[in-house]
C-alpha cells in the first residue's frame, strides 16, 4: 500500500481534542518555482490559485496536501469579507473568508501570506473552523462572525471554543497609513487601539494584528487563545510574505475532524 506523503508543516501547539487535526503549510515541499518557490526559487508549496503561479503547479501542490489529509479541503475565494460558510456545503470556491463544520473528514482551510490565519475548535471536538483575518476583515468582524456561526450550529450554550493564531506579519514589520489606523479607531476593536497601534518617533505607525485578534476573540467569548508567535515577514526561509516580496505564494491553514 502506498503511504501518504508527509509534507513539512507547522502543527499548532494547543490542547485540541484527539479527533481534531490542524496544520499550517510552509513555503517548501511543492512544485512551484520563481517567486512562488522556496527561498532558492524552487520546490515551493504555493496553494494560491489567484497569484499568477502555474496552474499545474498549484494543482499538484493542492493534490499533495489532499493526499496527506485524505480529503479535499473546502477551498474559498477570499475577498477580505466577513462571510462565513459551512465547509461541507462549499463548492467551486465561493467568495468567503471563513468556514466551519461539524462533520468529519471535511477540512476547512484559509490561505495567507501576511494576513492572520485563525483556527478554531470546540473543546470536545464537535466543530472546527478556519478564518482569514486581513486587517480590513479583522476590523469588520470576520472572527466574531465565524465564532457566532460555529456556535449557532452547535446549538449548545455551554460549548467552549479555543483558537490558534498562526504565522502572520508582526508589529515591527507592519507599517500602516493613517487611514488604516482610523479604520480601527472606528471599529468594535477600538478599545485596544492604544495598545495595538504604535506611532514611531519618525511619524510612521506600526499595527499589532495579534492584539486586535485577541480582542475580537474576547468579544466573541473565546478566552483560550494560543499564538504561535511567528512572523511571516522576517522569516523568508519558511514563509511567503506579500509585504516583503509583493509577488509571492500562499500558505494554507488547515483544520479538520477525523
Amino acid at each position: 500500500m502506498r503511504s501518504k506523503p508527509e509534507l513539512e508543516v507547522l502543527v499548532p501547539q494547543w490542547p485540541a481534542p484527539a479527533n481534531v487535526k490542524a496544520f499550517f503549510t510552509l513555503r517548501s515541499g511543492g512544485l512551484s518555482a520563481g517567486a512562488y518557490g522556496a527561498e532558492d526559487g524552487f520546490n515551493g508549496l504555493n496553494l494560491g490559485d489567484h497569484v499568477e503561479d502555474s496552474p499545474y503547479a498549484v494543482k499538484a501542490n493542492r493534490a499533495m496536501v489532499t493526499e496527506m489529509i485524505g480529503s479535499e479541503a473546502a477551498w474559498l475565494r477570499q475577498i477580505h469579507s466577513t462571510i462565513v460558510l459551512e465547509a461541507d456545503q462549499v463548492k467551486d470556491a465561493p467568495q468567503a473568508d471563513a468556514a466551519f463544520t461539524t462533520h468529519s473528514k471535511v477540512p476547512c482551510v484559509v490561505m495567507t501570506a501576511d494576513c492572520v490565519p485563525v483556527l478554531f475548535c470546540e473543546k470536545n471536538g464537535k466543530a472546527v473552523a478556519a478564518a482569514h483575518a486581513g486587517w480590513r476583515g479583522l476590523a469588520d468582524g470576520v472572527l466574531q462572525a465565524c465564532v457566532e456561526a460555529m456556535s449557532g450550529k452547535l446549538e449548545d450554550s455551554s460549548a467552549e471554543i479555543m483558537a490558534w493564531i498562526g504565522p502572520h506579519i508582526r508589529k515591527e514589520s507592519f507599517e500602516i497609513r493613517e487611514d488604516v489606523a482610523d479604520y480601527y479607531r472606528n471599529s468594535k476593536l477600538s478599545g485596544v487601539c492604544g495598545e495595538a497601534i504604535e506611532k514611531k518617533a519618525d511619524g510612521s505607525m506600526r499595527l499589532d494584528l495579534s492584539i486586535f485578534v485577541r480582542e475580537a476573540l474576547r468579544l466573541s467569548g473565546v478566552s483560550e487563545v494560543y499564538d504561535c508567535g511567528l512572523d511571516t515577514f522576517s522569516d523568508p526561509k519558511r514563509f511567503y510574505s506579500y509585504r516583503r516580496s509583493g509577488r509571492t505564494g500562499r500558505h494554507g491553514a488547515f483544520i479538520y475532524k477525523l
